[in-house]
């Protein structure tokens, strides 16, 4: 299963390289570097990075946004767009749904299975309004 995945250098929740006691980067493998690939895609803007400007999300624009029925499904349907993006993830798998949004920030979870596994993977999205950061949390580690 490890062929699909690949590896990466690990990142923490705020997008920072995790450094091991011996002071090397620690790697991801296997279903840890899909979830890390999906957090990268919706932490990175649409459109910054100069060799894959299809890589990244919206979802910073939407913090500003008033929160109605219409903008709500409108986020929902951007994370899981961006989710459903990675090769990865099984076809039907992907659901989002709002957890709040008020004039603080929002919230917004995603959950989606990878092909040929049964585990449901989970992410919670915050958007901070006013500091205009986001941070992304995985809800089961795997």
């Amino acid at each position: 299963m490890g062929d699909i995945y690949g590896q990466d250098i690990k990142v923490d929740e705020n997008m920072q390289v995790v450094i091991a006691a011996n002071g090397e980067a620690v790697l991801t493998q296997g279903p840890e570097t899909g979830c890390q690939d999906i957090k990268l895609r919706l932490f990175q803007p649409l459109g910054d990075l100069f060799y894959d400007k299809g890589h990244g999300s919206k979802l910073l624009d939407w913090v500003q946004e008033e929160n109605t029925e219409t903008n709500r499904m409108g986020l929902v349907n951007e994370v899981a767009r961006r989710v459903r993006m990675d090769p990865r993830v099984a076809y039907g798998t992907v659901s989002g749904k709002i957890i709040s949004w008020d004039e603080k920030g929002i919230q917004v979870s995603v959950s989606w299975q990878f092909t040929g596994l049964d585990h449901l993977f989970n992410l919670v999205v915050e958007m901070d309004s006013t500091k205009k950061e986001m941070v992304i949390k995985d809800v089961n580690p795997y």
